[in-house]
């Protein structure tokens, strides 16, 4: 016990206390306004800079600390970090892949919603969560510990996408004993790990070190292969597949929906920018190149140009740096390598001079209510137009998944199935954009839906 004590002033022992505010709050003593605003007890700077109002369901009491409630995985940020210090790194790796099979990628790319959530953050910093797991998969990678054996219930599932939600869906199943096949239309697995996310941020001896630690559980991965033109999901299943999970992703871009937007030279998608990048190819940006869009891909599009044979690179973004929802420490790793961001511009016009894009009509915006998501909505502001001159235009605007496929196949978000009897869907192909641990929460979501759906069709 890191408390004791039977008043409402608990005694901590500090040397045991971790300040996960896990006791505190399934105390009776939180029911207690004026407990929230002692500012020198540990109660009192948690609520320091939140709202001192009691909001508490007194027929909940939680077990887990904010970190490992906010993680989209539920991982035991708490249990391993406590590992980490007795110098058990092997152990505390362990943990961490009961829950997370790619830790090696998300120690490079997650975007640590757990870190939001530490309350050491109300003392002084959070910790640094994900550098720990990145340190953990760092130190073990030259000695792995074997994946545990399991014995196998000889059914067989094919999962089509080798992407993080496919990935996790196939570690989540092999664990419970199914023989799984993974599909990957791309030549190698990963998805848009390996071909949008750029080498400077995820190093592909990375990706490949989870990959290999999922292929030694048995899961076998097939590449180039694509679904609709290699095979369809009929021949999985006559192939022997119990149950198949799509898990295609998001590989078509947004237009940006502007005048005159059409097939111009030096004008192209994000994703279509990041895969010739992912393979080293030269591709002719010019001396000014403008990415449109907020993201993380955008982002990632900016900083891979920057490092190419061009001398400006700009991001034009329609809200304001509070809103734009691309991951706070990339923003300023970009700005510090010398993006240059215009925050409150939306493009209106592609401007083209001999079948090549010359710049982009942007117009000045501001921020207005919305009454709908509570996001602050742009608006455009009147005779404010002007133009950014561009060699090259770049789309970060979105992606989507195939409208067609997922219309054929009655995707149902929850519980990830299908009008199909016995194929399930994750990932970005169900939910849109997110981020990697979101898809990767997907795929585990989707595994579980397998898995009761094959024990309910033995019973």
């Amino acid at each position: 016990m890191a408390i004791e004590g039977r008043t409402y002033r608990p005694v901590i022992d500090h040397k045991k206390c971790s300040a996960c505010s896990v006791c505190f709050h399934a105390c009776p003593a939180e029911t207690m306004v004026e407990m929230r605003r002692e500012t020198g007890t540990l109660r009192g700077k948690v609520y320091s800079d939140t709202d001192t109002d009691i909001r508490i369901n007194l027929d909940k009491v939680p077990g887990s600390p904010p970190c490992q409630l906010n993680c989209p995985l539920d991982q035991d940020v708490r249990g391993y970090i406590k590992l980490i210090s007795e110098k058990k790194y092997s152990e505390a790796l362990e943990l961490v892949r009961k829950t997370n099979p790619l830790p090696s990628v998300c120690g490079y790319v997650c975007h640590h919603p757990c870190e939001a959530a530490c309350i050491r953050g109300s003392f002084d910093e959070p910790l640094s969560i994900k550098l720990l797991k990145r340190f953990l998969a760092d130190y073990n990678a030259e000695n792995p510990r074997p994946p545990g054996t399991v014995k196998t219930n000889g059914k067989k599932v094919a999962i089509v996408g080798a992407g993080p939600a496919g990935l996790t869906a196939a570690h989540e199943l092999a664990g419970c004993g199914y023989n799984v096949e993974i599909l990957e239309s791309y030549p190698e697995p990963g998805g848009m790990l390996a071909c949008a996310i750029p080498v400077f941020r995820l190093p592909r001896e990375i990706l490949k070190r989870d990959i290999e630690y999922i292929e030694r559980m048995g899961v076998t991965i097939k590449t180039g292969i694509c679904l609709g033109t290699d095979l369809s999901i009929s021949d999985l299943q006559r192939g022997g597949a119990y149950a198949v999970i799509i898990a295609v992703g998001t590989h078509q871009g947004i237009k940006m929906n502007v005048k005159n937007e059409k097939d111009l030279e030096g004008y192209m998608d994000c994703l279509e920018f990041l895969a010739r990048y992912a393979k080293d190819e030269k591709i002719p940006l010019g001396d000014e190149v403008l990415v449109v869009g907020g993201g993380n891909a955008a982002i990632d599009t900016a900083r891979s140009a920057i490092r190419m044979d061009t001398k400006k690179v700009t991001i034009i973004y329609r809200r304001g740096p509070e809103e734009m929802p691309a991951d706070r420490n990339e923003v300023k790793e970009a700005l510090i390598e010398g993006v240059v961001i215009k925050f409150l511009t939306a493009p209106t016009k592609m401007i083209a001079l001999n079948g090549r894009v010359s710049g982009l009509e942007c117009v000045k915006t501001g921020l207005v209510e919305s009454s709908g998501s509570g996001r602050r909505r742009p608006v455009n502001i009147a005779d404010s137009e002007f133009i950014i001159n561009a060699d090259t235009i770049i789309s970060a605007v979105g992606q989507e998944p195939d409208k067609e496929l997922r219309k054929a196949l009655g995707v149902n978000c929850e519980p990830m199935s299908t009008r199909m009897d016995g194929v399930f869907c994750a990932g970005d192909f169900v939910n849109g954009p997110t981020t990697v641990v979101e898809a990767m929460a997907s795929g585990k979501r989707a595994a579980r839906a397998v898995d009761g759906y094959l024990s309910k069709k033995n019973n």
